[in-house]
């Protein structure tokens, strides 16, 4: 018998498993009776290969293919009609699993409806309340995941919290990440039994504000029995191998035994992979847990400042932002502040170097407080300050006068925390009309005097003028002599001419 009928033998699909993955009698018949068809096969084969070691001529291997044939079809017919036996017991086991599973599973959802409606769910979130529970075990694998996300004040201790939690339930974590660049984040990933899965879920939602929660379960109860079976055939089929590799005396077939049991019990280790880890998902659920600083939302803060002046007794409140204002008299100042922020303004402020006034200073009407402006109120304070010879708080104003009035104040917030200091400020310009006096003797001399200056000003004026002109200027000044001499040296000469004539 060659090594290639062998492992054609070997190929042959064998079936394995319920279609529900529930371990039962009928599995347990089919196990024996594939057993008893191999053990069939494998005395075929044995007889095959001491017909194959006793003779090798040509009617030798004949009738090796001929037996070979004939065992291959015996086993197919033998696996036909075990199936056809089975057919109606699993047909009948299916359905009464279906039948249990569904009706566990509705007096669990029951159970779970009164437990949730005695329970306490005040420090429940809305999300955290729809935490699914595990169902009760129906001989399923299932692969239970979850990802909460949560905001909290104090990353650390949510992440301390979380721990504690886990180990409390017989968890543990199996990985954490942790950022603390820009607002701090950790991730964390924690296993715990299944039966523990949903309380785990609910503890965890509380450890600061729930923000998103995603829960999932993956039925894998098709893939686990499909790789037992998968597994008990590799295991067969090396077992096989292995005694036909012991029983083999030709160099070259043991040669290529050798292979073919590498590359099947590499197989076989693979599939034990796949299904250890696969059980290990299946044992432990995992639920993955990110806790994010929160960050308090900072309130708008804004306030308006608004200024205005009047003369005499007019209402400084109707005035102007420009003002001329006579010689003597008092100038009403008014004064609006208006906060638009969300914050209540405290420790509010008004000033002017040029003014030299504060807020006591001021002139408030009843009912209004400096002192605390809260959002959407509207402060309105005055001042009069009188204007003596020209001058206002000491300041010359007859040349005119800017004004610069500044406001600061603190806003809070309703926690009590105070924010940045806000300024604003507003530009006012006066200007005093000078008083109409006769001239004294101190102003004629000073209007003289004035006039003279202004004389020579006029005379240095033109010298500054003309001196970049002054070497054509001499030039035409000497030009202009010279002219002249000789003029009149001509009208001497005509006149001696004229007497001797």
């Amino acid at each position: 018998m060659s090594v290639t009928q062998v492992a054609l033998l070997d190929e042959r699909p064998t079936q394995g498993g319920d279609a529900m993955g529930v371990p039962s009698k009928r599995t347990l018949s089919r196990s024996s009776g594939r057993r008893a068809r191999w053990l069939a096969v494998a005395a075929a084969l044995l007889l095959l290969t001491s017909a194959c070691v006793g003779g090798g001529d040509d009617d030798s291997g004949d009738a090796d293919s001929e037996s070979f044939a004939m065992a291959t079809e015996a086993a197919s017919h033998e696996d036909a009609m075990f199936d056809e036996e089975m057919a109606d017991e699993e047909m009948a086991e299916v359905q009464m699993t279906q039948e249990e599973g569904l009706e566990t599973g509705r007096r669990a959802a029951g159970g779970d409806a009164a437990e949730e409606d005695m329970s306490d769910d005040s420090g429940t979130s809305a999300l955290a309340a729809g935490v699914p529970a595990v169902p009760a075990d129906l001989g399923r694998d299932i692969i239970y995941t979850a990802w909460i996300a949560v905001e909290t004040a104090d990353v650390a201790t949510a992440a301390a919290q979380a721990n504690s939690i886990i180990e409390g339930l017989g968890g543990f974590t199996f990985s954490q990440d942790t950022r603390t660049q820009d607002r701090a984040r950790t991730t964390l990933t924690f296993k715990v039994r299944p039966e523990q899965f949903s309380t785990a879920l609910e503890r965890l939602s509380n450890v600061g504000e729930l923000v998103e929660q995603s829960v999932n379960a993956e039925d894998v109860t098709d893939t686990v029995v499909d790789l037992n079976s998968r597994i008990s055939t590799a295991e067969i089929s090396v077992n096989r191998l292995r005694d036909f590799l012991s029983q083999a005396t030709d160099v070259e077939g043991v040669a290529e035994l050798e292979r073919e049991l590498a590359n099947r019990e590499t197989n076989l280790e693979r599939l034990r992979g796949q299904l250890r880890s696969l059980r290990d998902r299946v044992d432990l659920a995992t639920i993955t847990l990110s806790i994010t600083e929160s960050v308090e939302a900072v309130p708008r803060t804004s306030v308006i400042l608004r200024a205005w002046m009047a003369a005499g007794d007019e209402d400084p409140c109707l005035g102007f932002t420009d003002l001329a204002a006579p010689p003597d008299g008092d100038v009403g100042f008014c004064f609006e502040l208006e906060n638009e922020g969300e914050t209540v303004l405290t420790e509010v402020m008004l000033s002017s170097n040029e003014l030299r006034f504060n807020t006591d200073d001021l002139i408030v009407p009843d009912g209004t407080d400096l002192e605390r402006i809260e959002p959407g109120e509207r402060a309105v304070a005055t001042l009069a300050l009188p204007v003596t010879d020209g001058r206002i708080a000491g300041r010359v104003a007859t040349r005119g006068l800017e004004i610069n009035v500044r406001l600061s104040a603190v806003p809070v917030t309703e926690s009590g925390t105070e924010l940045a200091r806000l300024a604003r400020s507003q530009g006012l310009y006066l200007f005093v009309e000078e008083e109409d006096t006769p001239p004294s003797f101190g102003d004629a001399l000073s209007g003289g005097w004035n006039a003279l200056v202004a004389v020579g000003n006029g005379v240095l004026l033109i010298i500054g003028a003309l001196l970049p002109f002054l070497p054509v200027i001499l030039i035409a000044l000497a030009v202009a002599w010279w002219w002249l001499r000789r003029r009149r040296a001509r009208q001497a000469v005509a006149a001696l001419d004229a007497d001797e004539a």
